[in-house]
């Protein structure tokens, strides 16, 4: 008789964990159906994020900026007789110039709310050895001569002789920081490019 009630007692029981399960999976299922996004509302919704930002690229213009874009052209670089074989995009402000000797020069010129200007000459690793800190001090040297401001060049130039500047080194670049208040950054960064058998050597700054 004990027994039976027991056994009663516990098909009861495995019936109601049951049918309480069943019950709790259906409304998870509910919640979860309830909280989807349709399709149609989804990609209505993307949609409406595209145009915001094209809105808001559209909405930009040149009086936004700080530095005058049309000013920004390659009349500097014509002023520079050696330099004269050169390709100038306009929308990047960049210019790829093809020295006479072989080797690549690339000016970098422009800007809307920062202003850079940046010389990268790129030359054959039989020209200088990377670990020639002078020699690379030189032709750094030389880009800014003929590209940058007297100012900006005699700055450059004592910078290097007076050491006034942070150095970080790694097996195949190193990176200096000059120490100047008048710009936001200017940099001298030498790059060992193995892959390419060529040194790259960039000298510049950018104006807040």
């Amino acid at each position: 008789m004990k027994k039976g009630v027991i056994i009663t007692i516990i098909t009861v029981l495995i019936i109601g964990i049951t049918y309480f399960g069943i019950e709790m999976f259906d409304f998870a299922k509910g919640v979860k159906n309830d909280i989807k996004i349709p399709k149609q509302e989804n990609a209505d919704l993307t949609e409406k994020e595209t145009e915001s930002e094209s809105e808001s690229e559209s909405e930009f213009s040149e009086d936004d900026c700080v530095f005058d874009l049309n000013t920004q052209t390659d009349d500097f670089l014509k002023e520079i007789p050696e330099f004269s074989n050169y390709v100038w995009d306009n929308e990047k402000k960049k210019a790829t110039i093809k020295l006479d000797n072989g080797n690549t020069l690339i000016v970098t010129r422009g800007g809307c709310v920062h202003f850079s200007f940046y010389g990268n000459l790129l030359l054959n690793k039989s020209e200088l050895n990377f670990n020639d800190e002078n020699g690379i001090f030189k032709k750094a040297l030389w880009i800014a001569e003929k590209l940058f401001h007297k100012s900006d060049y005699e700055l450059i130039k004592k910078t290097l002789n007076d050491k006034d500047y942070e150095i970080e080194k790694s097996e195949n670049q190193y990176y200096l920081n000059f120490k100047s208040e008048l710009y936001c950054d200017m940099t001298l960064v030498v790059e060992n490019l193995t892959d390419q058998n060529l040194i790259s050597i960039e000298i510049g700054f950018y104006q807040c």
